[in-house]
């Protein structure tokens, strides 16, 4: 499920479902260096903001509300007039801004939460206000406020600017970029075992290691994740840090067998044994290299998760969880599939959209974003909104990426087996179904304003090219039983061999 969705996609969202079809405004600040940019919301009355740089101007301090007639101090520039809510109507402040000789007004809630400033009851009086206006937050409102009283001669300059996203921007472009490497990357793992020389040999998991999925565990997909997620909704500040800790550890675990499987292929003498431990079996010269590396980014995630700088971390450490288990987790036929897809895609829209009516808000939403206890689940893949002023992130997550995997996963192997080539097969139009998919996760995202469950857009993108295809191609018995396909006529008669990737 996508984040905002999973914090469902993005801030931005969440901000205009809160204020519906209102308009958000930027104010850029010029100076002074210390003050941030900062988010406002248009009012319903007024003109537009005047383009360059405005002067903030707050009223005398015995009218802060603005409520009343009152002079601006002059200024080079444009002024706007900053007052608080409250004693009168927004027009009335606007109005009196408007006789000060100000270029539009802010007007600062009460609280953060700010909403879209309404007309008064008369729509003459509507219509007399020239100036634009803005709403903005208490706390920005505070630290201006402040600003101006305590430094007088040091103006608060800003600029003002509708704010106007993107049907898709750069971040959005980068996560399906990533998404879908993810999922072509985790082909190369699950097929690692039917290539005998080189680096597939090495990361090729054991037989012991493979779990075949079933059609029985397939469903129960379903079943066990609607249950934790009920348990988590009702429990979250109990286990959000299990959560947590469960993440670093498993991660640093995933990191590690990967980092110690590519120095045993690459530097062979570090196979040497140190010692046994309980449980775990001989561990390697090579797995107590590994595990430095891999711990040390595990711990890099905690400390700076709730920064501009975990990302990263956050983003590796989900990586190697979700090419582990494409690397480990089997669908043995498109029968096995379908139950799987089929189920987590009613499973999606069921506690995205439909859950809000039971529980008075989306379960999947809630739990995704720590219901309220300051974290998030950090099964997530995570993209900073790069140029966005209103910051942020773009997010994935961990199922939206590992359950289509799982189909393409199978259908690349059903391609080694068939000797198909890359195009003949069934991986590439899978894998382009899943990117095309993720793309229209992203428009109706931004179309419709609110969470999207993505596997309604990626199972038709990934499942239902593959039975589309295999219809056209009369092979649809044989991948519902996991049987091979005639292969390439080229692979044929030229003897090609399967080591495709």
């Amino acid at each position: 499920m996508c984040r905002n969705g999973w914090r469902l996609w993005t801030v931005v969202l969440l901000l205009r479902s809160a204020v519906g079809a209102a308009k958000l405004a930027v104010l850029k600040v010029q100076q002074p260096s210390d003050l941030s940019q900062f988010v406002g919301v248009f009012g319903a009355f007024g003109g537009g903001a005047p383009e360059g740089e405005l002067d903030i101007a707050v009223p005398p301090e015995e009218d802060s509300v603005g409520c009343s007639s009152y002079q601006l101090p002059s200024s080079t520039r444009k002024v706007i007039s900053l007052v608080q809510r409250g004693n009168c109507t927004f027009v009335d402040k606007a109005l009196n801004a408007q006789e000060a000789g100000a270029a539009g007004i802010l007007v600062a809630f009460d609280t953060d939460q700010v909403a879209e400033m309404g007309g008064s009851n008369s729509s003459s009086e509507d219509q007399k206000v020239r100036v634009f206006a803005v709403a903005i937050g208490k706390s920005m409102g505070a630290k201006i406020s402040e600003h101006l009283r305590s430094f007088p001669p040091d103006p608060v300059v800003v600029s003002v600017t509708a704010y106007e996203p993107s049907v898709m921007n750069l971040s959005e472009f980068i996560l399906i970029l990533i998404a879908t490497g993810l999922v072509a990357a985790g082909t190369v793992f699950s097929t690692a075992d039917m290539r005998q020389t080189g680096f597939g040999s090495a990361i090729a998991p054991q037989a012991e290691e493979v779990q075949e999925v079933d059609t029985v565990m397939a469903g129960s997909f379903c079943i066990v994740g609607s249950a934790m997620l009920v348990f988590l909704f009702f429990f979250m500040k109990y286990m959000i840090y299990v959560i947590m800790f469960s993440f670093c550890v498993g991660g640093a675990l995933c990191l590690a067998q990967f980092i110690a499987m590519s120095l045993h292929h690459y530097v062979p003498r570090l196979k040497h044994r140190l010692f046994d431990l309980p449980q775990m079996g001989p561990v390697t010269e090579a797995e107590c290299i590994a595990a430095v590396p891999a711990v040390a980014l595990a711990m890099c995630w905690f400390i700076l998760r709730n920064t501009e700088y975990g990302w990263p971390f956050q983003d590796i450490i989900g990586a190697g969880f979700l090419c582990w288990m494409q690397r480990t987790l089997r669908l043995p036929n498109l029968k096995t599939a379908t139950v799987l897809l089929t189920a987590m895609f009613f499973f999606d829209i069921y506690w995205v959209f439909i859950s809000v009516h039971q529980f008075k808000q989306s379960v999947m939403v809630s739990v995704a974003t720590g219901a309220g206890t300051g974290e998030s689940v950090p099964m997530l893949i995570r993209i900073p909104q790069f140029g966005d002023p209103l910051g942020g992130d773009r997010m994935l997550g961990f199922g939206d990426i590992a359950l289509p995997g799982l189909l393409v996963s199978y259908l690349r192997r059903h391609d080694l087996t068939s000797h198909r080539t890359f195009w003949e097969g069934y991986f590439a139009p899978s894998l382009l179904g899943y990117f095309c998919g993720l793309c229209v996760t992203i428009v109706a995202l931004s179309i419709m304003k609110m969470g999207q469950p993505a596997l309604l857009y990626l199972v038709p993108g990934t499942l239902g090219t593959t039975v589309m295809l295999s219809l056209c191609r009369g092979e649809l018995q044989l991948l519902w039983d996991g049987l091979p396909a005639r292969g390439s006529r080229r692979l044929e008669e030229g003897g090609g061999n399967t080591d495709v990737l």
